[in-house]
């Protein structure tokens, strides 16, 4: 073979391979971006069906939280159901973000937009009609269709996105077919002809790139079983976790951070952990330290056990404790910082509920102990002034003995009062209400006098209710004394019975007290707090446990109470309702305690 065909022999040798080289890089590297390109619509279809599915709670929460209002009057309520249509609004401009892309998509959430400003505006207005009286039912109709009207729409963005979630996950499962099979297919026949060439060389290329091949595919597979792994478990902690860069960039915030920082993933990644996070001294109000600077600086696992205070985007406060963690590498420089933080407003809750459960204990064992020493002596004055009433006083000493004797006789009916609370009867018995508002009310007969107050009694109802007589006199008294002390200047009090059943529960038969009294009302401020422990608006005259008390036995006789209050000049007052069934079906009555007696 002379040069020149060497030389044309050669250059075909190599130019060939080359080429096919070449070919199959090109097609490779088309096929993997489109791999890729695929790979990201179907994250971003995962992204808008779980704001879908996020736009389903705040519905269901603004839902529930009106229903909520209706039943219990509680404005508790009221505030969920504010901070869920603030959040419903912002949910929708995020999928409008999500969606730019999709116009049919984007139309869909028109349609909910509208259906929930609909929806939203007859809130307001249900609302303002509730404060009224109770609404028409062709409002609350008109309410639970657009509802159910934007449930609909909601559903049918999500069915929708899930489709092309779908068709997404589709075709991204037949790119990658497609970039094995041509990956595979270019490699046989570059082999092939390689093979032509020269067999050695050609079976060594052909094994590397087949390991090389099947190398990548497993790793592959590994990383994406492994992000699927760690994201469901992060999801899945009832605690806040956010991880950063090593220069406290957000690269990820987990549900339950993005529902105390008010802060959605699509806003918070790629924000300064500062912007997102905001943490102060619950002391002294002032910013406390940072916790990405201090990891950064000490390369160590620092942990913030107390005093700290989340505010949240919209504004609310949260008690945390907080962790931040380093991820180093092998040379311990810091990649990243991981940051966990936990609400401990329900654990405070809890050791605050423990201390009143002792303090209540001291308060009535204390009470117990006073009442039964006051007995004796009682019952030796009562002697006394019987033995006078009876050796011919003077009739000056007799109207005083008289009026000693009626002293005595209410004070030992305080006392028995007392350690009836104390030594409750174990077994509930047929109570007459009527029969325990007019013990309740010769009980304050002395400053009802001495107040000069109007007393209207309208016992509609002789029924007798199951329970227990001394609580539920305990109930009334705390309930007449607190209009009485609120009537000081004079005034009326109206104690009404009548045979009712409850709102939501009509099949439900019992006996309604209300006692109205016309004093100056009950101010705002105080209402929110009125049935707390030890909460007093009357000093050291009060201890703040009768509201409290009266809420827990009216509960564990399975009833309810409420209360209205008006402060405006003229037209004043404060009306407590406290509902009794006839039957209870909890048998919370018949629970047996073992209480020492003495």
């Amino acid at each position: 073979m002379d040069e020149r065909s060497f030389q044309r022999l050669l250059r075909r040798t190599v130019a060939l391979p080359v080429v096919l080289l070449v070919s199959l890089a090109g097609i490779l590297t088309a096929e993997i971006l489109l791999l890729s390109n695929s790979l990201r619509s179907v994250d971003h279809s995962h992204q808008v069906i779980a704001g879908a599915r996020q736009l389903s709670r705040y519905i269901n929460e603004m839902d529930t939280s009106l229903r909520g209002y209706y039943l219990t009057g509680d404005d508790l309520f009221l505030e969920s159901y504010r901070e869920a249509k603030t959040r419903l609004a912002e949910q929708i401009d995020s999928l409008a973000d999500l969606t730019a892309d999709n116009p049919s998509q984007q139309e869909r959430l028109r349609n909910i937009r509208a259906v929930a400003e609909q929806w939203i505006q007859w809130s307001g207005q249900e609302l303002a009609a509730s404060k009224q009286g109770r609404p028409p039912e062709s409002m609350r109709m008109t309410g639970h269709k657009l509802v159910e009207e934007l449930r609909e729409k909601q559903r049918d963005f999500a069915n929708v996105e899930d489709d092309l979630f779908a068709q997404r996950s589709r075709h991204a499962k037949r790119l990658n077919e497609t970039v094995i099979g041509s990956a595979v297919g270019l490699s046989l026949l570059t082999a092939l002809w390689m093979f032509l060439l020269t067999r050695r060389e050609l079976l060594a290329l052909s094994a590397n790139y087949e390991d090389h091949l099947q190398a990548e595919a497993e790793q592959r597979q590994r990383l994406s079983e492994g992000r699927e792994w760690f994201q469901s478990t992060l999801n899945g902690l009832s605690e806040a976790v956010i991880s950063t860069d090593n220069s406290g960039t957000i690269s990820y915030i987990n549900p339950v951070a993005q529902q105390l920082t008010g802060w959605p993933y699509a806003e918070a990644n790629g924000r300064k952990f500062g912007e997102v996070v905001h943490i102060t001294d619950e002391r002294t109000h002032l910013p406390a330290e940072d916790p990405i600077d201090l990891v950064s600086r000490t390369r160590k696992l620092a942990t913030f056990s107390h005093d700290l205070l989340l505010t949240s985007r919209h504004g609310a406060s949260h008690p945390i404790e907080l962790t931040g963690s380093p991820i180093l590498d092998r040379n311990a420089q810091v990649l990243g910082i991981t940051v966990v933080f936990r609400d401990i407003t329900r654990r405070r809750q809890t050791e605050q509920t423990l201390r009143t459960s002792e303090r209540l204990t001291l308060a009535g064992r204390l009470s117990a102990t006073i009442a039964h020493e006051i007995r004796n002596p009682l019952d030796t004055v009562a002697n006394l002034v019987y033995l006078l009433q009876h050796e011919d006083p003077h009739p000056a000493q007799a109207q005083y003995l008289a009026m000693a004797s009626e002293e005595v006789a209410r004070i030992a009916q305080i006392t028995s009062q007392l350690l009836t609370f104390h030594r409750e009867s174990r077994a509930p018995v047929a109570v007459n209400v009527s029969e325990v508002l007019e013990s309740v009310l010769a009980l304050f007969a002395p400053q009802i006098k001495q107040n000069g107050l109007v007393v209207v009694k309208r016992y509609e109802t002789d029924k007798c209710v199951r329970g227990f007589p001394g609580e539920l006199r305990q109930v009334f008294s705390n309930l007449v004394g607190n209009s009485v002390d609120a009537l000081s200047h004079g005034g009326t009090l109206v104690l009404h019975t009548r045979d009712s059943s409850l709102a939501a529960e009509p099949a439900t038969k019992g006996v309604r007290v209300t006692v109205l009294d016309s004093g100056p009302g009950i101010p705002p401020g105080v209402r929110k707090n009125l049935f707390a422990p030890f909460y007093t608006t009357k000093g050291e005259k009060g201890t703040g446990l009768g509201l409290w008390i009266s809420r827990s036995i009216v509960e564990k006789h399975e009833g309810t109470i409420h209360f209205s209050s008006r402060t405006t000049d003229g037209t004043s007052g404060t009306a407590f309702s406290i509902f009794l069934p006839f039957e209870q079906k909890l048998g919370l009555l018949d629970v047996k305690f073992d209480t020492p007696e003495g």
